[in-house]
C-alpha cells in the first residue's frame, strides 16, 4: 500500500529578523516619537481603538527616522528574494503607533501595499500579540472540530509576542491586528510604541 503524501501550497510567509543595536536606536526613536505626539496629540484615526496613538503616514519622509528605514529596506529585500518577487522596492508610508492601556488595533488589511510589517520600540509585559488571520475563505466559513497540538502551518490564527528590536514581515494583503495592551503600570510604563510600514513594488 502506497504511503500518503502531501504537499504544502500557497505558502503564506512570515518573516522575523532581530536589529543588531537595537538598543541605542530604540532610544533615539523613541525620543522623536515622543516629541511628535507632543506636538501633533491628535494623530490620525485608523485601526487603533481605545486610547492609541497613530501617527501621520509621512514618516519615511522625516530624516530622524532614517536609521530605522535603512534597516527596513535591508529586510524588505531579503524577503523579496526569498519570496521570489522582482526587484525593486519603494516605502508606500510609514507611521508610529504608541498604544497605552487597554487601547489595540483592530483586524484589517493593507491595500495596494505588497509587503507590511512592525517594528517594536518599547514592549512592555502583556502589552499585547501580533496576530495573523488565514486570509483563504474556505477555512474561515467551514471550521471543522480540530486535533490537539495541530503544527502552526495548519492553525486559523497565529499570534506573537512583541520583542524590543524585533522586525516582522508579511503580505499587505493577510488579515492582522493587536491585542488589547492590558499593562497598567503608571504613566509611559505601559505604552508600546512601535512603527508599522507598507513597502510597494516600483
Amino acid at each position: 500500500m502506497s504511503q500518503l503524501q502531501r504537499k504544502i501550497l500557497f505558502p503564506t510567509p512570515i518573516y522575523f529578523k532581530d536589529l543588531p543595536d537595537s538598543k541605542n536606536l530604540n532610544k533615539h526613536l523613541l525620543k522623536h516619537i515622543k516629541a511628535w505626539r507632543k506636538a501633533d496629540p491628535k494623530g490620525e484615526e485608523k485601526t487603533n481603538s481605545g486610547f492609541g496613538w497613530h501617527s501621520k503616514t509621512d514618516m519615511d519622509k522625516k530624516k530622524e527616522y532614517q536609521p530605522l528605514i535603512q534597516e527596513l529596506f535591508k529586510m524588505a529585500e531579503e524577503c523579496n528574494k526569498d519570496y521570489g518577487i522582482q526587484p525593486k522596492l519603494g516605502l508606500g508610508n510609514m507611521w508610529a503607533n504608541i498604544n497605552p492601556t487597554y487601547s489595540y488595533n483592530k483586524t484589517h488589511t493593507h491595500p495596494n501595499s505588497m509587503w507590511s510589517g512592525v517594528y517594536y520600540i518599547k514592549v512592555p509585559k502583556n502589552s499585547g500579540k501580533l496576530f495573523l488571520e488565514d486570509p483563504r475563505p474556505g477555512p474561515n466559513t467551514h471550521m471543522p472540530r480540530r486535533m490537539d497540538n495541530l503544527p502552526e502551518a495548519l492553525w486559523r490564527v497565529c499570534a506573537y509576542g512583541p520583542l524590543e528590536g524585533r522586525l516582522i514581515f508579511f503580505p499587505s494583503w493577510l488579515p492582522h491586528g493587536v491585542d488589547i495592551n492590558m499593562n497598567t503600570e503608571k504613566g509611559e510604563k505601559n505604552w508600546r510604541v512601535s512603527v508599522s510600514f507598507n513597502f510597494i513594488q516600483v
